[in-house]
């Protein structure tokens, strides 16, 4: 039966497309994309009827749609990015459904994630930041004023704040009215994996200058928080460390010192279909593969034959270190992370690993960026993660719960959208239940709540259910939670956030 499948084309590089998203593409007989984003080389040899909706409106986007389907065509409807962020699929989703006609979103490679690869770090830094704020500038398009960003700004997490880089002056102004210190790390990141990406790097008193200066003014996202400390200060340190003839703990005598390769791959959120071919070419290029024995299970096919070093829970210090030492060495090391590895993973461990130990001049290190479980978990349920959300983990092994009940107040109270990774474990049973306790104390009984177990893994199984009703029995360190705000509701038993489309555009005139 034809249907339309809404795409994440990824930021901008061709291989940062999924396999799934490129299967799908090839296959489709109409292509609608967003041509002032997507990538045109995606759209190289396809012999489908293809569609630019830069100069479209939505009513001409939907007859296409509608069009084609009559025809029993399959329609593949292309967006920069992940679909489920900052992407417009919920108003056409809105007007499939009343037509009646079959859809299907699949996730891709958000720029936010791109951004993070490119910055060579991890977004969530122990006692730095476990919170990460997907937001935006209120401009053309307004924003709840529970969300404008100075409001945001006084959380002092990591932010990641998207198309409001022609507002620079305003956007410091109000992370510095929020909280945020002049001195307050800020990376502008522009066109994030295309081959005129350019990177930015200051803080609150002189990225506007900067920014200005070389000429920005779209496409770019502006990251801020301590948590980019990692990636920018320098260490100043050189030794005898770093001499190809001196031998020392993770690397033997070499004369010509060879430089070795540790690629920190994100695989996804499990099922091989969402891995990106950048991650595979990572997977087959490695002579060693390092990683926590379960995310290896998940890639058993894709490393046959290969040398592993695997280990179970809370041995991720040592995964790390082992795999330095082995890229030290000379060899070509591929360090797995579920998800994105700059999201709750190993990108961060590395590099802090690197700075206090070394050896930092003796291997190179890429940050491989994959599909987040948030991503993958929004797309089953339907479209929950359309308007801002932050992402909270309640595991308390790195950070104080003192700390963690103080984030779930602020996110809560700010009517965030909240997604909730390492809910429930055996030594922290309790812990989800006080959360949505908080959680319960800002937002209605009947708020919509999906629980999403194993996502594009066997044994995948996901509800939308309410806050009064989650089923904590059927909550493991596997299941993902995403709670609504006040404007997110269910329908056809899919949970979606609107993001304000109906107020702009009229959508629902009759």
């Amino acid at each position: 039966m034809p249907k339309v499948y809404f795409i994440g084309a990824g930021p901008g590089d061709p291989e940062l497309l999924t396999l799934k998203g490129r299967r799908i593409l090839d296959e489709a007989e109409v292509v609608i994309y967003a041509g002032s984003l997507v990538n045109p080389a995606l759209l190289e040899g396809l012999r489908a009827e293809i569609y630019n909706s830069a100069g479209m409106s939505l009513e001409e986007i939907i007859e296409v749609m509608k069009v084609a389907i009559g025809e029993g065509k399959t329609v593949a409807r292309l967006h920069t990015g992940d679909p489920g962020l900052y992407s417009a699929i919920s108003e056409q989703i809105e007007e499939l459904k009343k037509l009646g006609i079959e859809y299907e979103v699949v996730p891709g490679v958000t720029s936010a994630s791109a951004a993070a690869s490119t910055l060579g770090q991890e977004l969530t830094i122990p006692e730095k930041s476990q919170t990460v704020i997907l937001t935006r500038r209120a401009g053309r398009t307004p924003v709840p004023e529970r969300e404008a960003l100075y409001e945001l700004a006084t959380h002092q997490s990591t932010m990641v704040i998207f198309l409001s880089v022609s507002m620079i002056d305003a956007v410091v102004d109000d992370l510095k009215r929020g909280g945020y210190p002049e001195e307050t790390p800020v990376a502008v990141v522009y066109r994030a994996s295309w081959p005129d990406e350019k990177v930015i790097r200051g803080t609150l008193k002189d990225i506007a200058r900067k920014v200005k200066s070389e000429g920005i003014n779209r496409t770019a996202l502006i990251v801020v928080g301590e948590a980019l400390k990692v990636s920018m200060e320098e260490l100043g340190m050189r030794s005898r460390l770093y001499d190809s003839d001196f031998k020392h703990g993770y690397r033997g005598s070499q004369g010509k010192n060879k430089r070795g390769k540790l690629w920190v791959v994100g695989i996804g959120p499990g099922g091989t279909e969402h891995i990106t071919p950048k991650a595979r070419d990572a997977l087959q290029k490695a002579t060693l593969v390092v990683g926590y024995t379960r995310y290896m299970d998940l890639i058993r096919d894709l490393i046959a034959g290969k040398q592993t070093y695997e280990t179970g829970m809370t041995r991720e210090i040592d995964r790390c270190r082992y795999a330095i030492k082995e890229a030290a060495g000379g060899k070509e090391v591929a360090l797995v992370c579920s998800g994105d590895p700059g999201i709750y993973a190993m990108a961060g461990l590395v590099y802090e690993i690197l700075r206090a130990e070394g050896p930092t001049e003796a291997i190179d290190v890429e940050v491989i960026p994959g599909i987040p479980a948030l991503s993958a978990c929004a797309s089953l349920i339907g479209a929950p993660l359309m308007h801002d959300f932050a992402s909270i983990s309640l595991s308390d092994r790195l950070t104080p719960w003192e700390v963690i009940e103080r984030r779930l107040h602020a996110a809560a109270s700010a009517d965030f959208v909240m997604v909730i990774y390492n809910p429930r474990s055996k030594g922290r049973a309790g812990h989800l239940k006080r959360a949505i306790e908080i959680i319960s104390s800002y937002r209605r009984a009947d708020t919509p709540v999906g629980v999403v177990k194993a996502a594009t893994r066997k044994g995948e199984e996901w509800i939308i259910t309410t806050l009064s009703d989650i089923p904590y029995d059927k909550v493991d360190m596997n299941t993902t939670l995403i709670i609504g705000n006040s404007s997110t509701y269910i329908w056809q038993k899919r949970m979606i956030t609107p993001r304000g489309y109906e107020k702009k555009y009229d959508l629902f005139k009759t």
